[in-house]
């Protein structure tokens, strides 16, 4: 998969305004791989702030039968439009391209250490709009910490001795943030299931990747 590609057509929908962004993106002549998402970014923001809502698009005509990806797909577009703009990114980031947390930072344009709560706000708010229904909310002082070290585990980032065994017994007596925790994982998982719609334009055969960063991934 085009990495540039899937991340245009994630933050914009499927169609011209994502194929533009992308081109700008390419046009900037970046090897790199955080540069040219950085890009990518860029032109998807400057496209959704001249057209807002172009991620819900690309729906299927009333009464055209779709298949169960496509629904998938629609239905995703739809509940993550709702989402501001930064949570957009980080979760195409995370979900889709599978980056590290100090790299997502650094294409979203905020600390790393922002990046586990960003991504924990923005699953439970695609969880809660996928459902139709509020998020998981409840009085709980350690809430923040919580959410933070979920997210932390849940991408397999690096989590502090003591915060991992806290939010182990955290989580066996706060049903707030157990509920929360499984939101979260429920939310990447829809995430993961929605498939391109879009036929990838670099490349002639669609399999052209973005020069991977130097160092590892992890």
């Amino acid at each position: 998969m085009d990495e540039l590609h899937g991340f245009c057509v994630r933050m914009l929908g499927p169609g011209d305004a994502a194929r533009a962004a992308e081109q700008a993106a390419r046009a900037a002549g970046h090897g790199d791989r955080v540069e040219a998402l950085i890009a990518a970014a860029t032109a998807c923001r400057a496209r959704d702030e001249a057209a807002p809502g172009l991620a819900a698009q690309g729906s299927e005509p009333p009464g055209e039968p779709i298949g169960l990806a496509q629904t998938v797909a629609r239905e995703l577009a739809l509940a993550t439009a709702k989402l501001p703009e930064r949570q957009r990114e980080a979760l195409a980031l995370r979900e889709l391209l599978g980056l590290p947390h100090e790299l997502i930072g650094r294409v979203v344009g905020v600390e790393h250490v922002a990046v586990a709560p960003m991504l924990a706000r923005a699953r439970l708010r695609l969880r809660a709009e996928i459902r139709g229904a509020g998020e998981p909310r409840a009085e709980c002082l350690e809430r923040d910490r919580a959410l933070r070290t979920i997210a932390l585990r849940q991408d397999s980032e690096r989590v502090a001795a003591a915060d991992d065994d806290w939010l182990v017994e955290h989580l066996g007596h706060c049903a707030a943030c157990a509920q929360a925790h499984a939101a979260m994982l429920e939310a990447s998982v829809c995430y993961r299931a929605w498939r391109l719609e879009d036929a990838p334009s670099g490349g002639s055969d669609g399999a052209e990747t973005v020069p991977p960063a130097a160092g590892p991934d992890r």
